[in-house]
């Protein structure tokens, strides 16, 4: 039987399986299609990973004993600085990776699959 993750637990367990995807996608992208590929993956992949990083930061922070309303108000403004987080990070890949895009939205999209992959770990019972 598995221990269920919570709080600070699930978000970091997100972020490290994204950064185990990101090293494993920008390995095989570098290795098929070449580094400046490769390091847009990589870009990619951190557009996934410094938001969720973000994310669980501000809303679990350690040592915080919060009420109900304050735990709601720190999910808003953590979902709302993850969502400019990453609208800010795709721009500037955009701008950055222009002629290497596919493999930076690749990544990204792979490195979202670390959310289902924890989910599927924790095994609900």
């Amino acid at each position: 039987m598995r221990t269920p993750l919570q709080g600070a637990a699930i978000a970091r367990a997100v972020c490290l399986a994204q950064i185990g995807i990101l090293a494993v996608a920008a390995t095989l992208i570098g290795g098929l299609w070449g580094r400046p590929q490769a390091i847009a993956a990589v870009y990619g992949g951190l557009v996934a990973l410094i938001p969720t990083a973000y994310f669980g930061l501000r809303v679990f922070a350690p040592g915080t004993a919060r009420t109900p309303q304050e735990t709601m108000g720190a999910l808003y403004r953590g979902e709302a600085g993850k969502f400019a987080l990453t609208a800010l990070l795709f721009g500037l890949g955009a701008v950055l990776f222009a002629r290497q895009f596919l493999p930076l939205i690749a990544t990204y999209a792979v490195c979202l699959l670390a959310y289902w992959l924890v989910l599927a770990r924790m095994g609900f019972d």
